[in-house]
């Protein structure tokens, strides 16, 4: 049962941001299932030595140093893929950089750096890999729960809102294309969290937890996912759905009075389950979590009782 989960042999596979942390672990994932690695990152020996490391476990790894924020990185990247194996089918955007701390103390440089990086430079090095895939594939961004409001994370959180709209309208302009592209919202303890500080403190496990999930969105037992969002910390495993309205009111004419009289009247019920950061928070348990169990000898899973 979905045995090429964890297959991806044969394919060409470049991965931003993959010198350490989340990246790194994303590319020994996905080597270890069959792909050649792309190891893109900023560090030049950092990149090299993920890139070697792999290598030395039998993998197949080629190591570029890229600023994804610089013109052309995109092709640079593509221009790697290609000499290395002929071609690029997979493409994982996790470069990006964290500036924690008020919003309103950030300068005015760290908020453009910000924005020629986590969102400027990942549309471009997506675009690129997108012009690069000529018979499909699959490229998969990281965002972050930080989009749904996080104190101290305004900006990240900005940035990372803006990669989750690239990853819903990229997805339907490139679906008959046969491109799948799909969203990540990982939580897992990294260099990044330890600039968190307390705030980090919380952040799950290793990033080895998270990047089976990058190769199972890689693969082809992930075909009927496209403009899909998961957010998963290595334990819970959860799909995060498109903002939409949950309900209306209507009426001929309108003016504050009014306006006020439907949000204190029939929205009001919607005004506390859409402060920011409500779909992250741990409350009361919910219907909606599933216990699950993985049946060892069959990797089957199974709900907690159901034998």
């Amino acid at each position: 049962m979905h045995a090429d989960a964890g297959s991806l042999d044969g394919r060409v596979v470049a991965i931003t941001g993959a010198g350490g942390g989340l990246g790194r672990a994303y590319a020994l994932a996905v080597a270890e299932s069959g792909a050649h690695v792309i190891v893109a990152d900023l560090d030049s020996r950092a990149a090299d030595a993920v890139a070697a490391e792999i290598v030395a476990a039998g993998g197949a790894a080629t190591s570029v140093a890229v600023d994804i924020s610089a013109p052309g990185a995109g092709q640079t990247i593509v221009d790697a893929a290609v000499a290395s194996g002929g071609a690029l089918h997979g493409f994982v955007a996790n470069a990006g950089i964290l500036t924690p701390g008020a919003l309103l103390e950030q300068s005015d440089e760290t908020v453009r750096r910000a924005i020629e990086v986590n969102v400027a430079g990942t549309v471009a090095t997506v675009t690129a890999a997108a012009h690069a895939m000529r018979d499909g594939g699959s490229i998969v961004v990281i965002v972050s729960g930080s989009l749904l409001g996080a104190e101290d994370l305004a900006l990240y959180g900005t940035t990372k809102a803006a990669a989750l709209g690239l990853v819903y309208g990229l997805s339907l302009e490139l679906a008959d294309r046969g491109i799948r592209v799909t969203g990540l919202a990982p939580r897992a303890r990294t260099g990044m969290s330890a600039q968190m500080g307390d705030a980090g403190e919380d952040k799950g496990g290793p990033p080895s937890g998270v990047a089976p999930v990058v190769t199972y969105l890689l693969s082809d037992a992930a075909r009927d996912l496209s403009g899909h969002v998961l957010r998963f910390d290595g334990m819970r495993l959860a799909i995060l759905r498109p903002p939409r309205i949950a309900r209306e009111v209507v009426a001929d004419a309108w003016d504050a009075v009014a306006v006020a009289a439907a949000i204190d009247g029939p929205l009001a019920d919607e005004v506390a389950l859409s402060l920011p950061g409500a779909a992250r928070r741990d409350g009361d348990a919910s219907p909606d979590v599933l216990h699950m169990k993985i049946a060892s000898s069959s990797k089957r899973l199974v709900a907690e009782g159901d034998g």
